[in-house]
């Protein structure tokens, strides 16, 4: 059964992972591909212009420019010599990279530093960059010892001519944090550009809608459930001229003794947060600022992180655990958006009907595939391979889903690993949340 399709149709933020794939129904087209260790994924209005192989290659084009000039996996990104430098001089960076520090300092300021882009020492003690599954507990010396090498008041950045410096030769950066939301500002800007101007576009969960479906009605988005062992819609949204990101603890952390250890570094203690936060979602009217504020409310905690939302009007959802419940907090900002069962005003009251329609035609081929499934494994006396694959090979899932399964396939076991076949390989996919 092909996700992607379904999942097309009904205009849900669950979306798969694709290697260069493109698909179209009557109105709604959608291409996707890979960047920074996860995948990519527009869909658009295909009544206003039928995306062809120089849109998707534009895309991936812009992409890859972004990844260079940021990524901490290749080796002669800007970033990884910005890092390898040992010296407080001025560094020639691209205008992508000065644009996306400028904002991670103004949010590292406005946090007082709950985001800070020059936590990579920690990251990298804590293995979070690695892709390691073996993760051990670095001593408080060394803690210290990376801690007194942090600071985002030892990093400066000028836009002309681009270039950045910093006051400690040993001070390194990662932009993971802030690096999506930006690349999905940078997308949307090229297909408002390219006459596209309806569009939803997705980079490892972080989202912008533009303009509208072709019928009318807004592009749905739906904030996922802080469940490391499923993926379902905890709450949907309809949105308009809007980005939404996500920070959680719910895909990559580890355990030891029975603690969970999040990706999430708080800069002040040098180790991962340990509130009962579980995510915390922004909604902006760009990515970037989205994904960075998503990041520093999440490290800030429940009670601190939901004063800066306040404070700033920031419209985020706060999810907590209590015990084995979750429980929402919202600000005002964010009860104010469109819940996805809202209709749109022009809609005429179609809208329910259209998703009934939907819905039942889902059923209708899943039950078909469902039935030919069964009887190939009765005439081939097969068991079913690779069954448990689907929720796992989703932007930014580690593990989880495949545990659930007797006998996982290889793509379930290792989420790239069909990609690694067609592409050769790429970077691990925990570079796209770390704060890391």
């Amino acid at each position: 059964m092909n996700y992607r399709i379904l999942i097309g149709l009904i205009g849900s933020v669950l979306l798969l992972a694709g290697a260069g794939h493109a698909f179209q129904t009557r109105d709604v087209a959608a291409i996707d591909g890979l960047t920074m260790g996860t995948s990519w994924r527009v869909m658009l209005d295909a009544t206003t212009r039928t995306p062809d192989s120089s849109l998707q290659v534009a895309i991936q084009d812009r992409l890859d420019q972004i990844e260079q000039s940021m990524s901490t996996w290749k080796d002669d990104s800007e970033v990884s010599r910005f890092n390898r430098l040992d010296s407080v001089e001025w560094f020639p960076v691209s205008d992508d990279s000065a644009v996306v520090v400028t904002e991670a300092l103004r949010v590292a300021e406005l946090s007082r530093g709950a985001f800070d882009p020059t936590v990579a020492p920690l990251i990298r003690l804590w293995s979070f960059d690695t892709g390691s599954q073996s993760r051990q507990i670095p001593s408080d010396a060394d803690i210290e010892e990376a801690r007194n090498h942090c600071g985002w008041q030892k990093l400066e950045v000028r836009r002309d001519p681009p270039a950045m410096r910093k006051f400690d030769p040993k001070l390194q950066i990662n932009l993971s944090a802030i690096a999506k939301g930006y690349a999905v500002d940078e997308v949307s800007k090229l297909l408002d550009a390219s006459g596209c101007s309806n569009h939803l576009v997705e980079i490892g969960g972080e989202m912008r809608a533009r303009g509208q479906k072709p019928d009318g009605s807004l592009w749905q988005v739906g904030v996922e459930a802080p469940d490391e062992l499923s993926r379902r819609v905890h709450r949907a949204l309809a949105l308009k001229d809007q980005s939404i990101a996500t920070s959680g603890d719910y895909r990559n952390f580890f355990e030891v003794d029975g603690r969970r250890y999040s990706h999430t570094i708080d800069p002040k203690t040098g180790r991962p947060v340990s509130h009962s936060l579980a995510s915390v979602t922004v909604v902006a009217s760009n990515c970037m600022q989205a994904d960075a504020l998503a990041t520093a409310i999440n490290v800030l905690g429940p009670e601190r992180g939901m004063a800066l939302a306040n404070q700033e009007n920031v419209a985020a959802l706060l999810i907590q655990r209590d015990g084995d419940r979750l429980t929402d907090k919202q600000t005002l900002s964010f009860a104010a958006l469109i819940p996805q069962t809202e209709l749109p005003p022009n809609t005429n009251g179609e809208g329910d009907g259209s998703l009934l329609r939907t819905i039942v035609a889902v059923g209708g081929v899943f039950a078909i595939a469902i039935i030919g499934m069964a009887v190939g494994v009765i005439f081939s006396n097969r068991r079913l391979r690779g069954s448990c694959g689907g929720l796992n090979n989703m932007p930014g899932a580690e593990g989880s889903a495949c545990d659930l399964c007797q006998n996982p396939a290889d793509e379930c076991r290792d989420p790239l690993a069909r990609f690694r076949r067609k592409t050769g390989p790429v970077t691990p996919a925990n570079e796209a949340d770390n704060q890391s």
